[in-house]
């Protein structure tokens, strides 16, 4: 009789999550535009369905060649001992570029979010000097996926660059 209770009351559980799933909203964070200026427009979208990621872009420059702060922030549901990384950039949903990168190999962190522990908050500052003087124009698309040692997703982003 126990085993019976136990199981119904997990069928019951499952259907209540499996119920408010279907329901819920959205299934997706919402877009984030972090700059939108008259030649340039960055949006973002933390394609993970437990987190989302913060990014700010200031200030948001006219041209790719003024320079901007970058900061990104999240809070670690998993330690970092080990971290990988996975970036792809589109443009016009071709592939031109593909970048897989350990960026905290073991025994070897690089960076000083490498060891961060489950809990503690990761905050990213970076300066973005110059991107590039060629005319660019249009829609560039990145994927960013980052895991760790238990390959254990830590955050992912879908990012679209407009350039116009």
């Amino acid at each position: 009789m126990a085993t019976c209770l136990c199981s119904n009351t997990l069928v019951l559980v499952l259907f209540i999550i499996s119920v408010h799933w279907v329901y819920c909203q959205d299934v997706q964070w919402p877009l984030h535009t972090v700059c939108n200026s008259d030649t340039l427009t960055v949006s973002y979208r933390s394609c993970d369905i437990l987190q989302d990621v913060g990014f700010t872009f200031l200030p948001c420059p006219n041209k790719l060649t003024d320079p901007a702060n970058l900061r990104l922030a999240l809070l670690l549901r998993q330690p970092i001992d080990e971290l990988y990384l996975s970036a792809v950039l589109l443009l016009g949903g071709i592939e031109v570029f593909r970048r897989n990168e350990a960026l905290c190999p073991p025994h070897f962190p690089r960076f000083t979010f490498c060891g961060s522990r489950r809990g503690e908050l990761i905050t990213i500052d970076s300066k973005l000097n110059s991107i590039t003087e060629l005319p660019l124009n249009g829609d560039f698309t990145f994927r960013v996926t980052v895991v760790n040692q238990d390959n254990f997703q830590i955050a992912c982003v879908n990012a679209t660059l407009s350039i116009m």
